[in-house]
């Protein structure tokens, strides 16, 4: 059940960006996000603040022959492979895994209810008909900062370029976005402010010669509130 006080929203929220909400949980904060709007800015506040941590994280390539030992575990008939030590105690990996999501759902609650500035604006970019972020904005009356929080690159004779989409308006280049996928801007003249899209197109690379964009649009979000 979604919960009805904006702490405990904040919360949930936390808990399902981190991934340790149980399934049907996580289900019902799914089926709840496109129709409750406080829910869905809750969530890009957290994936805002947490989906750049995942990209700190080394990867990891999984032990060799692991792929071969959990297809022969689900083999049908395949008999029950007894604990070769404690390592190997699933006991011992669940309470782990429990006990890192406790740690988890803390650390959300801490920083729910920590005092805390932050971006007046969150906007999470991604591609049309995906969910998975690419770029993640942030504003204030300072201004606004864009940053890749996925493997995203144009063409090789090409660039992407950031344009802020006001309602009922045309939309206003913001900049060339560099290698690196991040770009801070300063104060603009655009009121950008909840409700204004953002959008990432293609372009030559030093821009659209036209003050439009003149490539697909390729990224899109658009600025809620940040609490």
């Amino acid at each position: 059940m979604i919960p009805d006080t904006s702490e405990e929203l904040h919360i949930l929220a936390g808990e399902y960006v981190l991934g340790v909400l149980e399934p049907g949980a996580a289900r019902e904060v799914e089926a709840a996000l496109p129709h409750h709007a406080e829910l869905r800015r809750a969530v890009a506040f957290w994936q805002e603040r947490l989906q750049p941590l995942a990209m700190l994280a080394p990867p990891a390539e999984p032990p060799p022959g692991l792929w071969q030992r959990i297809e022969s575990a689900l083999a049908p008939g395949a008999a029950p492979a007894r604990p070769a030590g404690l390592w190997q105690s699933l006991a011992l990996w669940r309470a782990a895994t429990a006990a890192a999501a406790a740690v988890a759902a803390g650390l959300a609650l801490y920083v729910a209810l920590a005092p805390a500035a932050g971006p007046a604006y969150v906007a999470v970019l991604h591609a049309p008909q995906q969910v998975q972020p690419a770029f993640v904005a942030t504003g204030s009356s300072g201004g606004l900062l864009l940053r890749a929080v996925a493997e995203a690159q144009p063409p090789g004779d090409r660039g992407f370029e950031l344009w802020a989409i006001p309602p009922d308006a045309k939309p206003k280049p913001l900049g060339v976005i560099p290698p690196t996928g991040r770009i801070e801007l300063g104060a603009s003249p655009l009121a950008l402010g909840a409700g204004t899209t953002l959008a990432i197109s293609i372009e030559p690379k030093g821009g659209s010669p036209t003050g439009q964009p003149t490539g697909p649009v390729v990224f899109v979000g658009t600025l809620l509130p940040a609490k």
